[in-house]
Formats: C-alpha cells, sequence, structure tokens
C-alpha cells in the first residue's frame, strides 16, 4: 500500500501533523523509532520540570490534567503525547527506524531497521533538531577513565559516585540544572560562556505568557525581532544564575576549548582536572538515513518554514522553522497546520 504521507518521528510535531492530515481524509503513517510515544521524554533527567508551564503545553482536541500555571514534569509530556495518539486514533507504528529514505519516480521509498519497505507520496521528518548531543572532537583526548555523560543520558546523581570532581561543559539551563542536582553529592564546576538568562515568572506570569501574548515566540527568524532573539538566545533559568550556583559552592569557569589526559582546557588558558564530564553544548540532526543529499547541509536539513528542495519533503518540529515556538509544544500546531495544507496540495 502507498500512503499519501509518512511522518517519521512521533513527538507532538509529528503527531499533530498526522492529525491535521487525518482530518484532510488522507492516509497517513506515522514511524516511531522507540517501543512507546513519549519514550524520547522518559529518558531525560528525572528531575527534569519544562520551562513553559501547562497552559502552553495543550495539544489541539486533549487537555493536560492539572494545575494550568504549574510546569509539567518529563512523565507527564512522555504519557500526555502517548495519550493524545491514542485519543485521536492516529495511525502509529512504534519500534519502527527509519534507516534508509530514497526516491524512486514520484514515490519515497522507506526502509525501516527490520528491512522492511514502505512508500509515500509525501513525507514529514518530525524527528527534531535535538536527536543527537554534541560532543566536541576534543572529547577523544581524555583520559580513558575519565566518564563521560551528555545531557541526553544523564538521569540523576546516583550514576556519579559521590565525591568526585564533575565538569558540567556548557551553561544552558540544562547544563545549570545538573551542577545544582549534583552539588551536594559531587564537587561541581560550571564550564561555559556568560549566557542570557530570563526568570520564570514576570509579574506572577509565565514568562511564555508574555512572549504568547507580545506574538514574540512567533517572530520569524528572519525578522529583527526574530534575529534578536536568535542571537541572545536567552535560558529561562535565571533563578539558577551564577550568584545563586556560587551560594552552593560550585565554581564557575571559562568556555572550555580543549581537553587534555584529565584535563579541560580553558579559553583563558587554565586547565581544570576533572573526574566526570558532562556534555552539555547542544544537539545535532542525524540525517545520515537520508539519501537525498540536496536536502540537507552541515546544519541538517535545508528548509524553509517547513518545505524542502526535495519536491514533497517536508519538515515540522524543527527549532526556528518558522520562530522560536515551533520546537516547543504550543507552536507545534502552527506549523503542522501549515505544513499538512501543503501535503494535501499535492496528493
Amino acid at each position: 500500500m502507498v500512503s499519501d504521507c509518512i511522518i517519521i518521528g512521533a513527538g507532538q510535531a509529528g503527531l499533530v501533523a498526522g492529525l491535521r492530515l487525518k482530518e484532510r481524509s488522507l492516509s497517513v503513517l506515522i514511524l516511531e523509532r522507540d517501543q512507546r510515544v513519549g519514550d524520547v521524554w522518559r529518558r531525560r533527567p528525572d528531575s527534569m520540570r519544562l520551562f513553559t508551564s501547562r497552559r502552553f503545553c495543550q495539544l489541539p482536541g486533549l487537555d493536560l490534567p492539572g494545575e494550568s500555571d504549574g510546569y509539567p514534569d518529563k512523565n507527564e509530556i512522555a504519557d500526555y503525547l502517548e495519550r493524545f495518539a491514542i485519543h485521536h486514533q492516529l495511525p502509529v507504528k512504534v519500534a519502527s527506524e527509519v534507516v534508509e529514505v530514497t526516491r524512486n519516480s514520484d514515490l519515497f521509498n522507506i526502509t525501516l531497521a527490520d528491512g522492511k519497505l514502505l512508500q509515500s507520496k509525501t513525507i514529514i521528518n518530525a524527528t527534531g533538531a535535538n536527536q543527537q548531543p554534541v560532543i566536541p572532537k576534543y572529547a577523544d583526548q581524555l583520559h580513558a577513565s575519565i566518564y563521560q555523560l551528555t545531557a541526553a543520558n544523564y538521569l540523576n546523581h546516583q550514576q556519579i559516585p559521590a565525591g568526585l570532581h564533575v565538569g558540567v561543559v556548557g551553561d544552558g539551563a540544562s547544563g545549570r540544572q545538573i551542577a545544582m542536582e549534583l552539588h551536594p553529592y559531587c564537587k561541581v564546576t560550571l564550564f561555559g560562556k556568560s549566557r542570557v538568562l530570563m526568570p520564570n515568572r514576570l509579574l506572577g506570569k509565565d514568562l511564555f505568557w508574555w512572549l504568547h501574548g507580545s506574538q514574540l515566540l512567533y517572530a520569524s527568524g528572519d525578522s529583527f525581532l526574530g534575529r534578536k532573539l536568535k542571537q541572545r538566545n536567552p535560558a529561562p533559568c535565571k533563578e539558577l544564575n551564577n550568584k545563586a550556583l556560587q551560594k552552593q559552592g560550585i565554581q564557575l569557569a571559562a568556555r572550555v576549548v580543549g581537553a587534555s589526559n584529565h584535563e579541560l582546557q580553558t579559553a583563558d588558558g587554565k586547565a581544570h582536572k576533572v573526574d566526570v564530564v558532562i556534555w552539555c553544548i547542544g544537539y545535532q540532526e542525524n540525517t545520515d538515513w537520508l539519501k537525498l543529499p540536496h536536502c540537507i547541509d552541515r546544519q541538517g536539513f535545508i528548509t524553509n518554514t517547513g518545505t524542502t528542495p526535495e519536491p514533497g519533503m517536508f519538515v515540522v518540529g524543527r527549532k526556528w522553522l518558522s520562530c522560536r515556538a515551533s520546537e516547543l509544544l504550543l507552536g507545534a500546531d502552527r506549523d503542522a497546520s501549515r505544513v499538512a495544507a501543503k501535503v494535501a496540495e499535492l496528493v
């Protein structure tokens, strides 16, 4: 059977895109590599809570239970996505990892890890940009005894023996949260350049209430406001500012530029001895499975608000796809609806 559209990834963007295509009576199949919808959230740190309150984590047609001004944890979101797929009776196929996508004439050929071949008239990549944690090449210069993790596989302090010196590399939201969680058990140094930090709440309102109401979240990445927001890239964790971290005994250090043996080397010329390194310096897209090279560059997918150079191939759920909200739950429907309309035009 040839599908009208196959969606790769059953996160919020892929699920909402599937819903909007289903509403248009198109045949759609959503492929998810994990065993359950939401598993990517279940693997995140145990202490994780979203920076967006529940009122801004709602997807179309299904409420997220709980106090609307409260902040959901990772399991709430994981279970909510799973319920969303069931509630809307979306055609999700789990345990279906895509290993190759090619094109033959008018059809896309999607090969799964189990060898099964699927075909579709169109395809939507909804795997998101946070697929592979960035680990710098100089990490290989660290001694083999140095325990290395990333923000993607850190769950809790029990993974690290008490008393060790942990270097958390990257002072964004994830790095600061992990450093604060580890400090009662380990000696912690947070490495990074100075970041702009925003409070979670302003004048009693969720920060995203202001960003949503002012429409700043929806400013195009090419607009003046969008460019400024990209440039400053504020992290909504002002309660974890440098002063608060230092008060807890967490050491602060400059940006890491190299490594050697048991030491991390920083931009100010200093060397810092560590026992453990947790890399929290961002993520990159995995496009190894896509055998359509003109669709990708060194940054990942080449896309203009969801379209790609390959006719019939689309993208949703990517950071700054159309605006800052694109990768968030509250921005999923905005991009998914637009892309679904483009798919419908082709099939």
